[in-house]
């Protein structure tokens, strides 16, 4: 018999094969929930299906979030496979280094497309079928690039800004319907992604600048996340958690004992 806080809960995760998506499966998993993986990836899918093994408790499912058409068929498989959807989690994203100076309209589109259109189309297709029943969890990963921006990444903080008013309106539209929607921003993780994208200047720039002096690890966005879509935060909704280590908490930091103040 299934134990934990999500216990006989299913939760649908797009970008689930890999990175902060692999790792909300994994905890939603622990706190006994059922999970819908979704990715564009088949390959990555498929490992992602053998390294979780839930004693059948995980499916998976081929999509890209910006079709809109095979969205609407992926979440009705979904919701059908499991009964319902009590949570939904908008992981699916990419990025993009560029300016407004060079940045191509191609990548532009790619990136708006798959992490706010995709967020949108995703969120609607499962709000809708949420609020027939009239409750339901549902958590965009944003970014605080979207808060504050980076430079060189005109297209992947102009998607995350659009995220995060995104969540806020869907949480005014489905407050009541018993749906609450909230944004996770991650700051900068230790995924794949960050891997290819933050050579080692830009690493040591980031650590100096956050008061913890570390990136963080999947896991502990995860963890916010299964706050998030658990019934700990039922009143919760309209809100965005940063999970950032302090970094756009500072603006300035030195060591006191190396640059003492006058007193």
């Amino acid at each position: 018999m299934q134990s934990g806080r999500m216990a006989g809960k299913t939760a649908f995760i797009t970008g689930g094969a890999s990175g902060l998506g692999l790792a909300t499966a994994r905890r939603l998993l622990a706190d006994g929930a059922s999970v819908a993986l979704a990715d564009v990836n088949a390959g990555q899918l498929e490992e992602a299906s053998r390294e979780l093994d839930a004693a059948g408790r995980v499916r998976t499912y081929v999509l890209d979030v910006r079709d809109a058409a095979l969205v609407e068929q992926v979440v009705a498989q979904a919701w059908a496979d499991f009964g319902a959807l009590d949570a939904l989690v908008n992981s699916a994203g990419v990025s993009y280094q560029g300016s407004i100076l060079d940045n191509p309209a191609s990548a532009w589109e790619r990136v708006i497309g798959i992490n706010l259109t995709g967020s949108y189309l995703c969120t609607q297709a499962v709000a809708q079928r949420m609020a027939e029943r009239k409750s339901g969890r549902i958590v965009f990963l944003a970014s605080i690039s979207g808060q504050q921006v980076w430079s060189g990444r005109v297209a992947y903080c102009s998607s995350k800004g659009g995220v995060l008013a995104l969540a806020k309106s869907c949480a005014i539209d489905l407050a009541p319907f018993g749906i609450t929607v909230n944004s996770v921003s991650p700051g900068p993780i230790e995924t794949p992604q960050t891997a290819t994208l933050h050579n080692q200047v830009v690493r040591e720039a980031i650590r100096a600048a956050t008061p913890m002096a570390r990136y963080g690890r999947p896991d502990e966005v995860a963890d916010a996340i299964a706050f998030l879509v658990s019934d700990d935060a039922r009143f919760v909704t309209g809100h965005d958690l940063v999970v950032d280590g302090g970094l756009t908490s500072a603006a300035i930091l030195y060591d006191l004992a190396k640059n003492p103040q006058p007193g």
